[in-house]
């Protein structure tokens, strides 16, 4: 501990048992708050010291806490000197009697060093810092004399001079003093004892001094002459700037990095017209080797001009300095630098440090590149700087950032066409990479495939979507090097790594969609054409036939053959345009990896008979096959289905957009077959579903083999692309598919002929003998054995078909959703209900389908606000009600399965009502009231709901249900009244039945009932509403009710009485009367029900200690409110509304 410290101790130790007697013992108390390391305690402990001294008339109180404030500033604790300086600037406010005078006195009386430690020295003056602050803070240097202020100003500034670490406090103390002062103070009083010690040359300014004058210079520029200080009108002026420059970046350590000059200078920079002079002779001249502390003030700098930028936008692509960034890149590389050798604390990691505010540079700067004043020229300017010099062409992948595709997407048609020729250059090695000066070298081949996924990105990029010319241009550039392996020049040879890369951003080109069909085909018709003249060549047809086998060549022939019959048709049909589409894009991926080739060319070969078989059915019957039209022969559509389906499988973004594309082409010709071949993969049950083939076996082997060649060869192309269906790999221990099914079935193999036919039997023990019972024993042992061992170990080989069947049938729903996008057919709707269910199910129960689970989801949404159909035919209200019975039923399905699916069970139970608002039923025979046939399987639910414990629909399914615009809504109302008012229902389940009913009127509210019908309808429940309360509330019989029954039913009847008002319909109803009834009959109801709660809520409880089952039952249906809750409290009390 200093000297001094050690000495304040000792003299509080000596003194103490002196001024005890003296001293207010409270006062003294209150100074070990001051101690705290909170804040909360330090202020609630100054705040009593100065109450204390306040209400005290001990003249010694006052002396001795001034005395001991000032003292203890000075000692080498940081968290104590906040909590005194503090106490010392309320105490100087309020008390006015403590003089300036005095204070100097005592800082020369406490505040001293004895000079023998160079700490004590720097606690000492930081000390007396501190105390003129408090003067300063508290507002005495204004109600002093000129010559104590002048005592104050001097002792402060020699203050910091003790001390190189004290001068910034001194100067911000100080600051922060004059930015609370007006002009006339500091003209008077502050400015003219400074004036003398800033009138000197820039270069013998320090960086403290220099802030200090570049603040008050703005702030009282009336004031402060800045021509008769420094010889300049302005600091930062031309002539200043190197010297500047050369100030602030030269003698930098870790604690001067944060010094507020930067900032003011970077401030003050961004709009100044030497800005360009000041980056790039000032700043970047001082990078010319590794400094941590340097390149961290450059980067601050440079981070805030960008910030406060707005004139100066020509000037960006200078701010990308040839030092400054070469040094930049070298933190991102992980290159060792003169930094990472020397002396380092504990909590600096260089890196970490670097990377971080590096990566805030390169965000801020592409905010601002989304400027309006940012023209393309700068852009291209900037992407020139980052990509080729003095930056690197691979700066994504080196800085782990998005920026250049980010000014890339912001580019116009003129600023694409520049960079293009500037990758094309990297492609083709006709341009070479700058190192150093005169220095040069030819581009590395990983720069190259970076120019060439540039060059994909490019292609697809909005600006040129309609340019085919420019497209085509790159994209066969991209095709000779991938496809044929040949360059700019013939006799340079291309390694087969380079070559299969480049193909992968080829075909990356067809990822994004083309704007025009036409423009689709006519790209695709010219690649392949160019491919076709490109064969004619010997050498490079001996080079592809080398690689490829012979049957890809015959297919193509094949191909091109089919392709020039279609081209030959005047006008081409949808149609024409499909098969050419597909069998172009096809043909170009004969030259891609095996396990694309081996799709291509199996679907090539149906499409060629597809088309034949096309034509032929046009010739018999040229109209377009209607929809819903099942006399004509759908069969070529049924076939081009599954040809789609099969290019489905494949895992390329490629080939899953050129589908989707021909999918929208296709609409007007699918039929109700061709649909059910799409939604029957999804189906767990269907023959169709991929798990219910069992061909991966004879795959196994070629795959594997295939593994390693798709990682190197074409990887990127069709995996890394395909974002919207990739998921990750779950952990080893995931469950496998249906585990309690697969339990079942190795069960049922166990027992084998004593197996029951159905899961409602068992078997009769009594049947089998002794030696039976041994053998079932055994082999039901080695079953559970065998399921157990299994249960956890999901082999490699599982996870990868999971993850497979899980993107192929997300690509499926992908058609669904176009499919939706136009105005479907009903009956193909309705048949997609079941199936979409199933499949939900399905994933459900196993979380490696958890991402399939969320996109079935989201078009189970898009499937039930369908509201417009191109047909209905085969449609009819029976249907319709065999189709509700279906949905809602829970069948074989779990609780905890059904109540998953409860939103969905709702939004397919609203969708069928919307469907039954199409169908015009037919005339009923006068005086015969007609009901829809589903409206009653809804009325039964709804009774079930209420009186039955075993339903699982939620709630919330009749809450849509009934608030939903449509007459069989009011149809279902009187049952919820029913079993409001009956005494039988559940007592949560009449006030879930009152929160339905205000749902009702609260959807009346929105959809207003106008037809004489609806209003007629409504008069009548509201009657049957008056006359079944009033009937039970005033009957002697005695009716049992929950404590916030009557609050609910208040609420009701407001709630009936505030739509009546807002929507003016007129209502038979007398409101006042009912609120009436329910608050003069509440009293006599409720003395009856607490007895009869109390009693039934003893059954209860000796029902629950009988059965643990039952007891477990019941508490999972109150998690998932079915369950009647516990009745803690039966007294009802009245809340007025």
């Amino acid at each position: 501990m200093p000297i001094l410290a050690t000495k304040m101790n000792e003299e509080s130790d000596a003194v103490k048992p002196q001024v005890e007697s003296k001293v207010t013992a409270s006062v003294l108390d209150a100074f070990d708050l001051l101690k705290a390391p909170k804040d909360d305690v330090k202020l609630n402990g100054g705040s009593k010291i100065i109450s204390q001294l306040q209400g005290s008339e001990n003249e010694k109180d006052l002396k001795y806490v001034l005395k001991r404030l000032v003292r203890s500033l000075g000692a080498n604790l940081p968290d104590m000197r906040t909590g005194y300086f503090a106490t010392l600037v309320a105490l100087l406010s309020n008390f006015e009697q403590v003089s300036v005078a005095q204070l100097l006195e005592l800082i020369k009386k406490e505040l001293h060093s004895n000079g023998s430690s160079k700490s004590e020295v720097g606690d000492v003056a930081l000390g007396q810092i501190l105390v003129c602050g408090a003067i300063f803070r508290s507002g005495r240097i204004f109600k002093c004399t000129s010559e104590e202020q002048a005592q104050v100003i001097q002792l402060l500034l020699n203050a910091g001079k003790k001390k190189s670490y004290l001068s910034t406090v001194a100067y911000l103390i100080l600051l922060d003093f004059v930015k609370g002062v007006d002009e006339e103070q500091f003209g008077s009083v502050i400015w003219p004892l400074l004036k003398a010690d800033f009138k000197k040359d820039i270069k013998e300014h320090s960086l403290d001094s220099l802030y200090f004058l570049m603040v008050i210079s703005s702030k009282f520029p009336d004031k402060v002459k800045l021509r008769k200080l420094i010889g300049a009108t302005e600091i930062l002026c031309e002539d200043n700037i190197h010297t500047i420059c050369e100030k602030i970046m030269t003698g930098i350590d870790f604690n001067t990095v944060g010094h507020p000059i930067y900032k003011e200078i970077a401030t003050k920079m961004a709009d100044s017209p030497h800005l360009q002079l000041f980056w790039t002779s000032g700043i970047d001249s001082q990078l010319v080797k590794h400094n941590r502390n340097r390149e961290l003030v450059a980067v601050n700098m440079l981070t805030t001009i960008l910030n406060n930028i707005t004139e100066n936008m020509e000037i960006l692509p200078e701010l990308i300095s040839k030092n400054f960034f070469k040094l930049f890149m070298d933190w991102f590389k992980g290159l060792q630098t003169a930094s990472k050798i020397r002396s380092k604390r504990d909590n600096e990691d260089d890196n970490k440090i670097m990377i971080k505010k590096q990566r805030e540079l390169l965000n801020t700067l592409a905010k601002v590149l989304k400027s309006k004043k940012v023209d393309n020229s700068v852009q291209v300017a900037i992407l020139k700087k980052m990509l080729f010099n003095p930056g690197e062409i691979n700066f994504t992948e080196i800085t782990g950032t998005t920026l250049v595709k980010s000014i890339i997407s912001d580019l116009n048609e003129d600023g694409v066409k520049k960079m293009a020729k500037l990758f094309k250059g990297v492609l083709l090695n006709t341009s070479k990479k700058a190192i150093k000066e005169d220095v040069e070298r030819n581009w590395y081949n990983n720069e190259r495939v970076k120019a060439a996924e540039l060059l994909s990105y490019l292609v697809s990029h909005e600006s040129v979507k309609d340019d085919t010319e420019f497209k085509l241009t790159y994209m066969k550039l991209l095709m000779c090097f991938g496809f044929f392996k040949v360059g700019g020049d013939e006799a340079v040879t291309i390694s087969s790594e380079l070559s299969s890369s480049i193909k992968s951003c080829f075909y990356r080109c067809f990822t994004s969609r083309f704007s025009n069909v036409d423009n689709l085909v006519e790209v695709l018709s010219s690649l392949c054409g160019f491919i076709c003249g490109i064969l004619e060549k010997e050498q490079v047809r001996t080079k592809i036939e080398k690689q490829f086998p012979q049957e890809n060549m015959e297919c193509w022939e094949l191909l091109m053959e089919v392709c020039q019959t279609i081209e030959k048709n005047d006008t081409k049909s949808k149609v024409d345009k499909v098969f050419l589409i597909l069998l172009y894009q096809l043909g170009l991926f004969l030259f891609s990896e095996p396990t694309h080739v081996k799709i291509a060319r199996s679907s090539i070969k149906e499409l060629k008979s597809c088309y034949e078989h096309y034509r032929k059915g046009k010739k018999k019957k040229p109209k377009i096959v209607k929809e819903g039209d099942l006399s004509s022969e759908p069969e070529w559509i049924e076939v081009l289905v599954e040809v789609l389906l099969s290019i489905l499988s494949a895992e390329s973004s490629v080939l899953r957009s050129v589908v989707q594309c021909v999918f929208r082409l296709l609409w007007e010709f699918l039929t109700p077959s061709s649909i059910g071949q799409i939604v029957s993969v999804l189906d767990p049950e269907s023959d169709s579903n991929p798990l219910t083939q069992d061909n991966s076996d004879a795959e196994d082997d070629e795959n594997e083999e295939e593994e390693e060649g798709e990682n190197e060869e074409d990887s990127e192309a069709e995996t890394e692309d395909d974002d919207e269906s990739d998921s990750q790999m779950e952990d080893d221990d995931e469950e496998d598919l249906k585990i309690p099914d697969q339990l079942k079935i190795a069960v049922q193999k166990a027992l084998g002929a004593a197996a029951p036919e159905s899961d409602t039997e068992s078997i009769d023990a009594d049947m089998i003998d002794e030696e039976e019972g041994k053998k079932l024993d055994d082999a039901l042992a080695e079953a559970f054995k065998q399921f157990r061992h299994g249960k956890g170990k999901a082999t490699k080989k599982d996870r990868k078909d999971k993850k497979a069947l899980s993107d192929f049938r997300i690509r499926v729903l992908d058609l669904i959703d176009i499919y939706l996008e136009k105005d479907p057919s009903m009956d193909v709707c309705l048949g997609m209900i079941a199936p979409l269910t199933r499949c939900l199910e399905f994933c459900i129960q196993d979380n490696q389908f958890s991402e399939l689970e969320n996109r079935l989801r989201k078009t189970i949404k898009s499937l039930g606000k369908v509201r417009k159909f191109s047909s209905i035919d085969g449609v009819d209200m029976e249907t319709l009600s065999e189709y509700l019975k279906a949905t809602i039923d829970k069948g074989g399905r779990s609780h905890f399965l059904f109540q998953a699916l409860g939103d969905v069970i709702t939004f397919f139970a609203t969708f069928i009502i919307h469907c039954s608002l199409k169908i015009k039923q037919p005339k009923s025979p006068k005086k015969v009231k007609s009901c829809p046939p589903f409206v009653n399987i809804l009325k039964e639910s709804l009774q079930s709901y209420f009186q039955n414990r075993n339903c699982m629909l939620p709630i919330i399914f009749f809450h849509n249900v009934l608030q939903t615009e449509w007459d069989g809504s009011y149809e279902l109302v009187p049952v919820i009244i029913e079993n409001i008012f009956n005494d039988n229902v559940r007592h949560f389940r009449r006030s879930e039945g009152l929160e339905l009913l205000a749902g009702f009127y609260r959807s009346l509210k929105r959809n207003k009932p106008t037809t004489d019908k609806s209003l007629k309808n409504l008069l009548s429940i509201e009657a049957n509403f008056e006359s079944t309360l009033v009937k039970t509330l005033k009957s002697e019989t005695e009716f049992a009710v929950k404590n916030n029954f009557f609050v609910l039913l208040k609420k009701l009847i407001n709630t009936m009485k505030m739509f009546h008002e807002s929507c003016n319909v007129e209502s038979k109803l007398d409101f006042k009367a009912i609120l009436d009834i329910v608050g003069s009959c509440k009293g006599s109801v409720s003395q009856i029900n607490n007895k009869q709660a109390n009693e039934k809520q003893n059954n209860q409880q000796k029902q629950n200690k009988k059965s643990k089952k039952n007891k477990k039952k019941r508490k999972l249906e109150q998690m998932n409110g079915h369950a009647e809750p516990k009745q803690k409290k039966i007294k009802k009390t009245s809340e007025s509304e």
